[in-house]
């Protein structure tokens, strides 16, 4: 990997890091990382990108923010879930988004998982009798920081964005 290419993947990656580190937290996703991740993507794509094939980019994204606009409207996703989503796949394309969208259900199902079992008091126990503290995603009723499986999912796309190479 080039210079160039090690600079446009840390552009890429910090905003997923931050905004998976924001969910966790506080169960938000600030828009300016959102903003961030998508606002990076033409000046990287055009310092360090290799024929990228623009119509595929902005037609994932604008999907992507479609559907899951409609999946928050439902009551079925976050905001800024969809927006970091969205903001995501504008970087992979539509090559690469089924990819993407799998990566996303799959990290997002073992994190459910996760929490399901530490929801449970024998878990609880033995979690407080090693770190002491519970995550706040532990309380029953707290909804899934999905902004971590998005991130996840993101940051496991990252070898495979051919511009950033």
């Amino acid at each position: 990997m080039t210079i160039g290419g090690e600079v446009g993947l840390a552009i890429y990656i910090f905003p997923l890091v931050m905004a998976a580190i924001s969910d966790l937290h506080s169960l938000r996703i600030p828009n300016w990382l959102t903003a961030a991740l998508a606002a990076a993507f033409p000046p990287v794509a055009l310092l360090f990108g290799h024929n990228v094939d623009w119509l595929s980019h902005f037609a994932a994204g604008i999907a992507v923010f479609a559907g899951a606009a409609a999946l928050f409207a439902f009551g079925f996703m976050g905001g800024g879930d969809a927006k970091l989503l969205a903001a995501t796949a504008l970087w992979t394309g539509l090559g690469q988004l089924l990819t993407l969208l799998v990566f996303t259900a799959l990290a997002g199902g073992l994190l459910a998982l996760f929490m399901i079992l530490l929801r449970h008091p024998v878990a609880q126990a033995s979690f407080l009798a090693t770190v002491r503290r519970l995550p706040s995603f532990a309380q029953k009723n707290t909804p899934i920081p999905y902004g971590i499986p998005i991130a996840v999912a993101g940051i496991l796309m990252a070898p495979s964005l051919g511009f950033l190479v």
